[in-house]
This record gives structure tokens, C-alpha cells and sequence, in this order.
């Protein structure tokens, strides 16, 4: 239907109320988490955005040209944007953003997703100067873009927070005290509600938005609430207009899906859940010993049964189900006999001589790893020792490189392969080094072609599978409590969310 053509909705009987950790900044530059960049997706806009069915569309940039080479993006901004102070939104916004985000002096946690631009390694390390970096204003509405290598991805990219404009006028002259309330300027479909509620965080709909509102809500109201009892104690009051309860205890999820399964709306998301085999460490330095556990593994069991068919099994390779170039089959079946075989074949018949093994994974997946433990101990006679940490303890002892075995999970970044197969293996699986899976990944990073990227990719997750250096378990869902008043909650794989386009209905 034409939505621009029907009478407007009335507003919303209230806020949109959300259970949600605070922010950890509101400065797009040094967003260290996906809760954080979430808020700073309803605060700020950028060059594009991800539509619901996760399609780059125009933003801030209503046209963009790519040169044959790939490396060179010219992109034509429209007039008529404007901070929530009434100062327009122009390409000089956004050059000094991205150089500010990979200016060493910022610390920025995330300016590593800057590095395709040409000179930002450099700059980057203080090799050279801001100067030197390949992005330009050529004037208030014309920003050019270089690159080192061409970068399919790189359009994909630019929905991140890091690639956000910030308030050049403000930054400028308030240095890092310009996110303080008082001077704090957006230009997204939300800004910050004046003034704030003790211990929740409250945004208010932009009147001076440039894009669209699909939805009827004002306001925004966010509830930092970590206790799981008290979190659905406030949506059984209706004081939460949602609930996601993908983490949440399996014990709790059972009762909360036989009282409320008629409010439960789940859909699949970009995230795989793997283990991790330090191959530089024996006995992980042996394929057939990698393979042995991979077809010692029931995923269907697990997803089904052990998580109640809250996950899909990965039969596939790594990509999860929804992202391009995702390979469905490609995983190593469940073999018992050939697992034992293998096992056998790489010196340990039974399981015996297999060495003390210690495992890591967070407390989030402890029934995960339990129901691994068991199935490995019967089919195959060995033994991890599981440590289950959490969140952050579990986060610190991943870098140390401890564990020759880790419990993993990759949410997209960005919708596109090369976040999974080139980014996640450079920050959590580097010690695998495979001269032809290096090739693939490379190549398909720097071809154009759409068709041609999907192929490679899927070529090197073939070859990520029969490898083995990790082991594709269960690809994610995200899965929420949704209120009989909530009309409209658009969802997508790519966790991104649309309170702007949200319909809240009078109710009692």
C-alpha cells in the first residue's frame, strides 16, 4: 500500500518501552559493542542504510558513483540535512569523523573498519598525517572516497556507527565533552529527551528528521535492567512494550514460553555459533583429530532437543543462514563410526592417550558445551574440561590464547561474508594459516562482481569445513516477547532495529 498517502497515525498512547543496556558512549567514533551501536543507529545517520530486508539504500547520500577500478566512490549528499541544532549536515561532517575515528590520539575501539580507505594504515600506526588519508569534501555536498584495494564490501561498511558524521562545530570546540547533554547534537530520527530520568535513557523523535517515520512513536524510554526475574516481571505488568529472551536461562525460557508463546516472535540472525581448534597446539595440530570431533557431533540434537529449537543446526559452513554466499550442507555429518575411526587413525583408539583437554566458553552457552562434553565422552572416550566464565572474564581469557579449544559466537558487523570469513579470523581463530583460503578471501574482498564474491566465498568456506579449523554448531535466532498492542516491529537478520517504524495501538 502507499503509506505516503494515508491520513497520518496518531501518535503513540506512550513511550516505546525497552528493556536495554545504557550506551557505553554516545560518541559514534568509540562504540565498543553492539547495544551501544544499536543507540547510536537512532541517534545518527550516515551516507546509507540498511533497509528491513537488509539492502543498502540512500541516506544522507541520495547517489553515489564507483570508478571501473573500484578503489575511487564519489558520493552527492542532499542540502536539506541538519543537526538537531539547525547547523546543516555537510561532507566536511564526515571527513573530519573518519579522520578524527583514525586519528591514533582517539583511541577509537572500532577504527580498524576504516582501513580500506587509502593512508588510514598509516595514519592509523603515526606514520603519516590526516592529510594523507583518501577522504575529501570537495565541497559542502560532494565526499570522495579512495581506497587501497577495491572493497566489495565497502557500501555494506558505511551503515556502521564509525562512518557516521559527528557535529564538526561541536567536536571542535568542546573536544571529548561534546556527547555532555547540554551541547549534545544528532541527526538521526532520534536525539536525546530533555531532561533525562534517573537511571534510564530516554529519546525523543527528531522533528528536524530528513528521512521518513513509518511509525507513531514520540519517544523511546530504555531500561538498563540486568535481573532476568525483574525484566519479565515488568513485561507481565505491561510495562515493557518487548522482552528479547535469546540469552536467557534455559530453566526460565521453558516457563516463559508456555505463558506467553502467543507473544513470542522469533526470526534468524547473522550470527554463528563455532568452536575454535588451536591447530598450532597438539592434539588440534592433527586434521583427522579436528575432523573426529566435528562428526562426533550431533548439531541436530543439540539444536533441536539440548536448545529447543531456538537455533538452527549448522549444517552448512561457517556463513549463517540469510547472509549472502552462505553454503547450506557443506558441513561434516554426524558420523560416530567414522569419528572413531579418525580418532583411532591419529593415535588414540577409544580415546586412549588423548591429552587433558581445557575448554572455554561463557556462561551464556553452559548447557551447550555440558550436552558437547557428554556426547564427546560417549562416542569418542574423551574428556574437555569446560570453563564457563562470564561475559567479561570470558571475553579477557579469549585474548590471552589460554584455551586450546573455545566456544565462539560472530554476529555480523556488517552484512557481508568478508565480516565472517577475513575480520572474525583475524580477531578470534589467527593461528590457522592457509595460503589458498588467504587467496579466496582476498580475491573475492577486491572483485566487484557480486556473483563472482559469492562464489569465492563459498569456495573458501567449502575449504574452512574440510579443514576443520573451526566447527560451525548452530546458526542464531533472535527471539522476543512482543506486546498484543505493538502493531508494527519490523525485525531483520541483520539485529539492526527500526523504533522509528514502530506502531504502538491504545489499549487499556
Amino acid at each position: 500500500s502507499n503509506t505516503e498517502s494515508q491520513a497520518p497515525l496518531p501518535p503513540a498512547p506512550h513511550p516505546l518501552r525497552v528493556r536495554w543496556l545504557a550506551p557505553t558512549t554516545l560518541d559514534p567514533a568509540m562504540s565498543p559493542d553492539n547495544h551501544t551501536s544499536t543507540v547510536l543507529m537512532q541517534l545518527f545517520s550516515g551516507l546509507v542504510t540498511l533497509s528491513v530486508n537488509m539492502s543498502i539504500v540512500p541516506d544522507i547520500a541520495w547517489a553515489w558513483d564507483i570508478a571501473e577500478d573500484g578503489r575511487r566512490y564519489t558520493f552527492y549528499l542532499r542540502d536539506d540535512v541538519r543537526w538537531s541544532d539547525g547547523a546543516p549536515v555537510t561532507a566536511y561532517d564526515f571527513e573530519f569523523a573518519w579522520k578524527r575515528a583514525l586519528d591514533p590520539a582517539s583511541g577509537s575501539p572500532s577504527a580498524g573498519f576504516l582501513l580500506d580507505i587509502r593512508g588510514a594504515g598509516a595514519f592509523r600506526r603515526g606514520d603519516a598525517g590526516p592529510d594523507t588519508v583518501g577522504v575529501a569534501a570537495v565541497d559542502e555536498t560532494t565526499l570522495t572516497v579512495e581506497l587501497e584495494e577495491p572493497a566489495g564490501y565497502f557500501l555494506q561498511l558505511l551503515v556502521r556507527p564509525d562512518f557516521f558524521p559527528v557535529p564538526r562545530h561541536i567536536v571542535a570546540s568542546r573536544g571529548a565533552a561534546w556527547t555532555e547533554s547540554e551541547h549534545f547534537v544528532t541527526n538521526g530520527p532520534f536525539r536525546l529527551a530533555r531532561p533525562q530520568r534517573a537511571g534510564q535513557l530516554t529519546l525523543a523523535r527528531n522533528p528536524d528528521y530528513h528521512g521518513r517515520f513509518g511509525g507513531n512513536v514520540e519517544q523511546v524510554a530504555l531500561f538498563p535492567i540486568t535481573d532476568w526475574p525483574a525484566r519479565l516481571h515488568m513485561y507481565e505488568e505491561g510495562r515493557l512494550d518487548l522482552l528479547g529472551i535469546t540469552y536467557c536461562p534455559s530453566e526460565l525460557l521453558r516457563t516463559i514460553l508456555a505463558r506467553h508463546a502467543r507473544e513470542r516472535v522469533s526470526t534468524p540472525v547473522l550470527e554463528s555459533c563455532y568452536l575454535i581448534f588451536d591447530v598450532a597446539r597438539p592434539p588440534f595440530d592433527d586434521v583427522r583429530v579436528r575432523q573426529a570431533l566435528a562428526l562426533a557431533t550431533d548439531r541436530q540434537t543439540l539444536a533441536m532437543e539440548i536448545l529447543s529449537g531456538a537455533v538452527t543446526p549448522a549444517t552448512g559452513g561457517l556463513l549463517p543462514h540469510g547472509m549472502p554466499g552462505h553454503s547450506p550442507r557443506v558441513g561434516l555429518p554426524y558420523d560416530p563410526a567414522r569419528a572413531r575411526q579418525l580418532l583411532s587413525e591419529a593415535g588414540f583408539p577409544e580415546g586412549r592417550g588423548f591429552p587433558a583437554i581445557a575448554g572455554l566458553a561463557c556462561d551464556a552457552v553452559a548447557p551447550r558445551v555440558a550436552y558437547l562434553h557428554t556426547q564427546w565422552q560417549e562416542t569418542l572416550g574423551i574428556e574437555i574440561a569446560w570453563q564457563t566464565p562470564g561475559w567479561s572474564e570470558f571475553l579477557k581469557a579469549l585474548r590471552s590464547r589460554a584455551y586450546p579449544l573455545v566456544y565462539a559466537m560472530w554476529v555480523a558487523d556488517y552484512p557481508d561474508p568478508d565480516n565472517f570469513m577475513r575480520v572474525s579470523r583475524a580477531e578470534v581463530w589467527p593461528n590457522w594459516q592457509h595460503a589458498r583460503y588467504t587467496a579466496l578471501v582476498t580475491q573475492a574482498g577486491q572483485v566487484m562482481d557480486q556473483a563472482e564474491r559469492m562464489r569465492l566465498y563459498r569456495q573458501a568456506d567449502e575449504l574452512l569445513i574440510a579443514e576443520a579449523p573451526i566447527l560451525p554448531l548452530t546458526y542464531e535466532q533472535e527471539h522476543l516477547l512482543v506486546k498484543p498492542w505493538v502493531r508494527h516491529y519490523p525485525t531483520t537478520a541483520s539485529r539492526a532495529v527500526f523504533w522509528k517504524d514502530v506502531i504502538l495501538d491504545p489499549h487499556v
